[in-house]
């Protein structure tokens, strides 16, 4: 079935997401936080549903990739503020193909192609460990579009380095996730399922005893 024709939600695009301010008042900012993101976005094209362990959002219309980058930026940058840059760490799986979400065989190739992602600056720096799986059902090789997405990502003018099992990023939160997200986003024009894993850190007392911001 030839993407072009589908919608996000027959796709299987959204993604998880949960935030972990350390602070004794984290149940607050927690839920102040998916307040002012629900205020401040318009979420007509989103399915959002809020568990013990995360915050689903699935795209059911509209521009996919920058609704999710938007919803991401704005409940963890809503957190930090809201914890007053207390420590904060957020972990996020975005997921775009149908397998477990929708009924239907994608065309790699015949998908269609996203809309760069646009994000304002929040001036929260942040550090992300990211993690890309293109799952191409073909047995093709899937080296291939992960080196691609960290040279875009060392194009982009945010930090990038290699850890174990990760790419490591630093820059603006928004800069952060826009790469990523746009990232993911390209993958999945020729992959039919790819998933990203990424945990933030914001604040963090380890990179501020060793001179960092993030």
């Amino acid at each position: 079935m030839s993407g072009q024709t589908l919608s996000p939600a027959q796709i299987g695009i959204g993604m998880r997401i949960s935030v972990h301010p350390h602070s004794d008042d984290f149940a607050n900012i927690i839920l102040n936080a998916l307040e002012e993101t629900n205020n401040q976005l318009n979420l007509d094209g989103l399915e959002i549903a809020t568990g013990e362990v995360s915050t689903y959002v699935g795209v059911q219309s509209g521009d996919a990739a920058q609704q999710l980058a938007q919803y991401a930026t704005t409940l963890i940058a809503a957190a930090s503020r809201a914890s007053e840059r207390k420590h904060l760490t957020s972990h996020l799986l975005f997921s775009r193909g149908c397998p477990g979400e929708a009924s239907c065989e994608l065309i790699p190739g015949e998908i269609s192609a996203e809309q760069p992602v646009e994000l304002d600056k929040t001036g929260i720096e942040a550090v992300a460990a990211w993690s890309l799986y293109p799952l191409a059902d073909d047995g093709s090789p899937h080296m291939g579009p992960i080196y691609a997405a960290i040279d875009e990502a060392k194009a982009s003018g945010i930090t990038v380095t290699s850890e174990h099992y990760a790419t490591i990023l630093r820059g603006d939160l928004a800069d952060v996730l826009r790469v990523i997200v746009n990232a993911w986003a390209k993958v999945g024009e020729e992959v039919p399922h790819v998933v990203s894993h990424v945990s933030v850190s914001l604040d963090s007392p380890t990179s501020q005893n060793a001179g960092g911001a993030a």
